[in-house]
């Protein structure tokens, strides 16, 4: 059984809600000033509440993620503020203005890519594509070669007569 400390319920959700923001268990066992064997305790007696707010970061983090590339993607508009510093040092807002972001190709071809890479994958289109070509070239070369079946070779007439102390005929 784990401390007082740890087992009170808002505790917990203290502790759950660290997980679904991304903390590792050392950072979370510091801050409340427990042992990592307490902490541990801890985990075991909260296995699946502690697996669900780690499947929650997960899913927290994929989305933001999602919508990171997503502006990418399409691009849009953003706020551009330029401030400057008046006579008592105070940041003063002098002018705002609407900027717009172009989509970025990187981003569009990590898409693509990812979503149909039968598609939009060129290294795996040109690596077919080659792979037919040397198929074709093969073929070819088959082709060529059987002219030079022996059943097919038909000895010529000898363009020059051989003299007659070479002829082994006789």
């Amino acid at each position: 059984m784990t401390g007082k400390k740890l087992n009170r319920k808002k505790t917990t959700k203290a502790i759950l809600d660290k997980v679904e923001e991304g903390l590792s268990d050392y950072q979370i066992y510091t801050a409340l000033a427990v042992s990592s064997s307490t902490f541990h305790l801890w985990k075991q007696e909260h296995q699946q509440e502690y697996t669900d707010a780690k499947d929650q970061f997960a899913i927290n983090s994929l989305e933001l993620v999602e919508r990171k590339l997503n502006k990418k993607i399409y691009g849009g508009w953003r706020r551009k503020e330029r401030y400057e510093i008046d006579e008592s040092g105070k940041e003063v807002l002098v002018s705002v203005e609407r900027q717009q972001v172009d989509p970025e190709l990187n981003a569009i071809m990590f898409f693509l890519k990812n979503r149909a890479p039968e598609k939009w994958n060129l290294i795996e289109i040109t690596k077919i594509k080659q792979e037919d070509n040397a198929n074709e070239n093969l073929r070819k070369i088959v082709q060529d070669l059987s002219k030079y079946d022996v059943k097919n070779y038909e000895p010529e007439e000898d363009e020059y007569p051989v003299p007659k102390e070479f002829d082994s005929e006789e």
